[in-house]
């Protein structure tokens, strides 16, 4: 084999070396927050934006205060009876869920929004 041919092979595959970088999964940017509130999806939160917020969700039951911080979803403040919802501390793995079960409040981590 010449020279010339071996160079061609030796760039052709470090080309098919990077071959698979093209048809990776795109990346869906982490976990997000998905809220309920009575079954209806209230708002879709990523939490890996690096945004930190604090928003009220109001449901005709009663109302929660909910803190985005650190990639992490917390309900802070909540005028249900029981408080369980504050109480369930922080959600940021996907499968983690919150209830708020007097205001039909639930906020479950995803790997990607839901639709």
């Amino acid at each position: 084999m010449s020279a010339k041919k071996g160079i061609l092979l030796l760039a052709g595959l470090l080309l098919a070396s990077f071959l698979p970088l093209l048809f990776r999964p795109a990346d869906r940017g982490g976990a997000w927050a998905v809220i309920r509130v009575d079954g209806i999806v209230e708002r879709k939160i990523p939490l890996g934006s690096g945004r930190d917020e604090t928003f009220v969700v109001e449901t005709p039951q009663g109302r929660n205060t909910v803190q985005v911080q650190g990639g992490a979803i917390a309900v802070t403040d909540s005028d249900c009876p029981d408080h369980i919802c504050m109480r369930s501390g922080t959600a940021k793995h996907p499968g983690d869920v919150i209830a708020c079960l007097p205001h039909k409040l639930l906020i479950e981590i995803r790997d990607a929004p839901a639709p």
